[in-house]
């Protein structure tokens, strides 16, 4: 298994200190509508719920990512989710190339706002680089006939050709000695 670990300075202030801002700032927008209804202020409490849940409650940002061969774990604000390889149907990664940052969406067909979406800022990781394209590579693995996938297969080398070839043929056996 390996553990990629956002550096704790970093990850206090990037995430933990940003959502108590934002707690901040959706008190003194409960003190102004308490002196008066204000779409304005409406307007940014709910921009505050919604970054506090994705802050507090629904781990959208990380502190540690867990990946082995059976599952990929997110860990952070004493909460964690794992997910087993074997039952994620949806795995797409959007990817920020020049900040180093994924948005992660898995099994995103089961809705839920406490769940199943990552911000991976992967500059901040140890392994960074590492970090980046397990994600790129694992969707162009779980989702082969996509136009991203083949986009990439096609900035490949020919030893990266060949090489993804074998493993797409090996899979394939493997899957007809399975039926």
């Amino acid at each position: 298994m390996k553990q990629y670990i956002y550096r704790k300075k970093y990850y206090d202030f990037k995430v933990v200190y940003v959502g108590y801002f934002v707690i901040a700032i959706a008190l003194y927008a409960i003190y102004n509508l308490m002196s008066g209804f204000s779409a304005l202020w409406i307007f940014v409490l709910l921009i505050c719920a919604y970054q506090i849940i994705n802050t507090f409650f629904a781990l959208a940002n990380p502190e540690e990512v867990d990946i082995s061969d059976k599952f990929i774990e997110f860990k952070g604000m004493g909460k964690s989710h794992r997910y087993y390889w074997n039952e994620i149907r949806d795995f797409r990664v959007k990817e920020f190339v020049t900040a180093k940052k994924i948005y992660l969406r898995i099994n995103k067909d089961d809705f839920s706002l406490l769940k199943g979406r990552y911000w991976i800022d992967c500059l901040y990781f140890n392994d960074s680089d590492e970090l980046f394209m397990y994600f790129v590579k694992k969707e162009d693995e779980m989702h082969p006939d996509t136009i991203k996938a083949y986009a990439h297969r096609s900035n490949m080398t020919p030893e990266q050709k060949e090489k993804a070839n074998k493993k797409k043929k090996a899979a394939q056996a493997e899957e007809k000695g399975d039926k």
